[in-house]
């Protein structure tokens, strides 16, 4: 049997049909065609371009953008930068596309692909090609131009003068590329033909190829002091340094123990044993213009045939009551001393060692009375005394806001020796040291003992200890702040525990109210602004009063307020009550001590716990619990039933003598009630139905069975019930 399908069938057979058809095509976006072999943009010029085709095939949609994209150096389109977008070429097959290149390319294996946005497709890769942008596009400028030339053994630099600061380099010794070499300098020392270019790559590099500079080789002449390495020179004695290359166009640089002398175009140097600090590692360099510098070996020059040393054994720290030792040594043949400080003579001090206990500058003579006559004076020696004493006060079984007294006394004083060791004054420094003692920065009358007593809370404060040491040093120590508790324990109590929204309040006081004290109450852990002593409040939480004075405190007790918690009236029923219209629903509520039950209109109802309830509608209880309210709300509501009924007995006894269908269906001005006989011929009609059949006259029944009729209740065209209706009688 032939069939014919439905019409909607039809259509989507042919959508996709027309689907197959266009995936069949597909644009073919072709492999862009360079314009260029290697792109070397920069300020000046920065405008390439690549040929484009596509097919056809089908024709792109009117919105489309062709998107030209750049991969990164290493060809990879994982994050392409865009390079053009190009929305007006939906009709042309084959056209170029100009672009520019971004500023960050540096690289060999550059491509460019293009894609499509509607419908999205993604074209071949272009063929690699090198692309830099070109800080620089001008020749570089190495060694200002100059040749150079490199002494025997020694190195000489070559540096980028005109763009030092560029990413990469490269640099070409004899026109071949030395590996390695990437910075703006590079140090040779071997002749040949040098220069350097910026690293834009194979292709774009040779625009910046600097200047040649050639470096040669240039001989050393040879350069010597004549004479002895090492020279013994007395007071009276004058020794002449000669080196054997004469040239007075040379500049020769005398050198004493690695510090230049002077400079000039003498190759002599005379050394007097008269001069102070003569003595030492001399020698000359010779520097030529355009040639190479030449350094001599060192001639040693020692002072008066003896050698003399100072020195101290245990520093140069003069510790209080202390002294140290300061020693002279020598090889002098029959020494005899002279001691200096600050640049007098100490007289009767004619030994090597010298004691110390005062600060100054320490130097000796030493003059040698065989052998060659002479006298040396050594370097000073400076000694000093503790820039910095420390002196510690404490108080002993004392605690914060916890002791009643305290009682300060000094500890120590104490410096550093000279390795840093922490060093305390003996007693008897101590003892001949003067004490003030200080409060709240300002001295205290009459306090002048190492120790002092404090009892009292309202003397709290920050004390200190300025201590004088003989000889005038003057010291301050630590500041210990004092912190005597306070020894009242505040107790809160209140006129009640409870409370609630409408309820009363509650007064919550303490047993401490000194006026010199500071009230903070606290709820819950929160401060609170109300600073007296008594507090009141009708909020429920915990709470503490803290009492301070003189930068202490001390906290109450925990007083706690219950809130009223309403779920000590309850109903025997939910919030919600549904009841089969014509019904009534007995609520009662427990747990208060009074009621009042009020009705949708918000009238009293009842005062009793138990109340009545039929009608639909929202109904409210007050219920009191001493000076606390409880509201409580229940809803009623009809139990909607969409049962008919199938038997009516309408016998006239009052129970089931009418056909009463749910509110519903009955009552209802746009439903309608059919009721036919089992003939189809129509008994009753009716819209808004009054739940009024059937009428004791309009049923004959004379015996057997009983009637059977049927029912349709519609609204509109539609169905909403039918069935039978059964009359006994």
């Amino acid at each position: 049997m032939n069939r014919t399908l439905p019409k909607k069938s039809i259509r989507l057979c042919l959508l996709s049909l027309c689907f197959s058809a266009a995936t069949m095509q597909a644009q073919d976006l072709k492999k862009p065609v360079l314009g260029f072999s290697d792109a070397c943009a920069s300020e000046g010029y920065n405008s390439f371009s690549v040929q484009f085709k596509w097919d056809p095939t089908p024709i792109v949609e009117s919105d489309n953008q062709f998107i030209l994209e750049l991969s990164d150096a290493n060809g990879s389109f994982s994050s392409p930068t865009t390079l053009a977008t190009i929305a007006d070429k939906n009709t042309t097959f084959d056209f170029p596309i100009n672009f520019k290149m971004p500023k960050t390319v540096r690289g060999e294996n550059y491509k460019v692909r293009v894609r499509s946005t509607n419908p999205a497709k993604t074209g071949k890769e272009s063929n690699p090609f090198g692309a830099y942008y070109l800080n620089v596009a001008e020749p570089l400028v190495v060694n200002n131009f100059e040749e150079a030339s490199v002494c025997e053994a020694t190195t000489v630099f070559l540096e980028v003068d005109n763009y030092p600061n560029e990413e990469s380099y490269n640099w070409y010794k004899d026109m071949a590329l030395i590996p390695g070499e990437n910075g703006p300098s590079i140090e040779v020392s071997e002749p040949g033909i040098y220069f350097a270019e910026i690293d834009y790559g194979s292709y774009c590099s040779t625009s910046t190829a600097s200047n040649l500079v050639e470096v040669y080789i240039e001989n050393s002449v040879g350069v010597e002091l004549i004479g002895a390495k090492q020279v013994s020179l007395c007071e009276s004695q004058t020794y002449t340094l000669t080196t054997d290359f004469v040239d007075p166009t040379v500049i020769y640089a005398w050198y004493k123990d690695g510090e230049l002398l002077t400079k000039n175009n003498s190759n002599t140097l005379e050394v007097k044993g008269s001069d102070p600090g003569f003595a030492g590692d001399y020698y000359v360099q010779i520097e030529r213009p355009g040639g190479c510098n030449e350094k001599t070996s060192t001639v040693s020059i020692q002072a008066g045939g003896f050698d003399v040393a100072i020195n101290t054994p245990n520093g140069t720290l003069v510790l209080p009551q202390q002294s140290i030792a300061i020693e002279v040594t020598t090889n002098a043949e029959g020494a005899s001393y002279a001691w200096y400080r600050n640049g007098t003579e100490l007289a009767g001090e004619t030994n090597s060692v010298l004691q110390v206990n005062v600060p100054g500058e320490y130097a000796a003579k030493v003059t040698q009375i065989e052998g060659c006559q002479a006298s040396r004076t050594t370097e000073s020696i400076t000694v000093t005394e503790p820039s910095e004493y420390i002196a510690s006060i404490n108080a002993s079984n004392y605690s914060a806001c916890e002791s009643a007294s305290a009682t300060l006394a000094l500890d120590k004083i104490e410096t550093e020796d000279s390795n840093g060791n922490p060093y305390e004054l003996p007693e008897s420094m101590m003892a001949t040291a003067s004490y003030q003692w200080v409060y709240n920065q300002k001295p205290l009358t009459g306090e002048t003992n190492r120790t002092i007593s404090v009892s009292k809370a309202s003397l709290n404060g920050k004390y200190a200890l300025q201590v004088s040491l003989e000889g005038g040093k003057q010291i301050t120590s630590n500041t210990f702040e004092v912190k005597l508790g306070i020894s009242e324990n505040p107790q809160i109590s209140g006129n009640g525990s409870v409370t609630c929204d409408n309820g009363n309040s509650i007064e919550i006081v303490s047993t401490v109210k000194k006026p010199e004290y500071t009230y903070t109450w606290y709820r819950n852990g929160v401060a609170l602004t109300d600073k007296g002593t008594s507090f009141t409040t009708n909020l429920s939480g915990k709470y503490q009063l803290k009492i301070e004075a003189y930068g202490c405190s001390a906290m109450s007790n925990e007083f706690i307020i219950e809130e009223f918690n309403p779920s000590v009236v309850s109903l025997n029923v939910s919030e919600m009550v549904t009841i089969p219209e014509g019904d009534s629903k007995v609520v009662t509520a427990s747990g208060a001590d009074s009621y009042q039950w009020f009705n949708t209109k918000n009238e009293l109802m009842s005062s009793d716990a138990t109340v009545t309830l039929s009608e639909e509608g929202e109904y409210m209880l007050l219920a009191s619990v001493g000076d606390c309210q409880v509201t409580k709300k229940v809803q009623v509501t009809h139990a909607v039933s969409f049962v008919v009924p199938n038997i009516v007995t309408p016998n006239g006894d009052g129970y089931n003598d009418l056909w009463v269908i749910p509110k519903s269906y009955a009552y209802q001005k746009d439903i309608t009630v059919n009721i036919y006989e089992q003939s189809g011929a129509t008994v009753f009609t009716a819209t808004g139905y009054q739940n009024n059949w059937p009428e004791s006259s309009s049923i004959t029944h004379t015996g057997g069975r009983p009637p059977i009729y049927y029912y349709q209740i519609t609204k509109g065209k539609e169905t909403l019930k039918q069935g039978t209706i059964t009359v006994i009688k």
